[in-house]
């Protein structure tokens, strides 16, 4: 009997896709969740809020002959800190990458650092220039969980694709 090595492939290479999609989630979540947690030990200061505002951003898909608009929202906060004589400015509100939210999300952000309201700013004393305002960072356990789920599938599809290649 000639094996069809296209059936072992194909789900082989997918779950491959899916597998190494995963890792790079799981690694990019880790990542996030361990500079939001060296950031629970930098020390606070007193800061102000310069500014803050909604960034809206729209961007518009073709997919199957249909065109869909997709509206996000960030949350833009603009702070100044003194350290050492020196005033610093900011912009980081959460550690890791910056993300948009929905409108309802990124309201609720923003109403909590308005302009001229004194905040606490988290700093990190190697680099004072590096600062955030909350030490919480947003996305990185969805990513993880993401990451686990895509990994779990694309080890499973490899798995039963090498079962396959055993059996034919």
């Amino acid at each position: 009997m000639n094996p069809d090595w296209t059936a072992v492939l194909i789900p082989l290479a997918v779950g491959g896709i899916f597998a190494s999609i995963g890792i790079g989630m799981l690694i990019f979540g880790q990542t996030q969740r361990a500079k939001a947690k060296a950031t629970e030990t930098w020390p606070t200061l007193s800061g102000a809020i310069v500014s803050s505002h909604i960034d809206q951003q729209r961007r518009t898909q073709r997919s199957q002959g249909r065109t869909y608009t997709r509206t996000t929202h960030m949350p833009v906060v603009e702070y100044t800190y003194e350290l050492g004589g020196k005033t610093f400015r900011g912009s980081k509100i959460f550690p890791g990458a910056n993300m948009s939210f929905d409108l309802g999300t990124a309201q609720g952000i923003i109403n909590r650092y308005q302009a001229g309201q004194p905040t606490t700013v988290h700093y990190n004393p190697a680099d004072p220039t590096q600062a955030v305002l909350e030490t919480k960072a947003k996305g990185g356990n969805l990513l993880f969980i993401l990451g686990a789920v895509f990994a779990v599938i694309g080890l499973v599809a490899c798995l039963a694709a090498g079962a396959s290649a055993l059996l034919v």
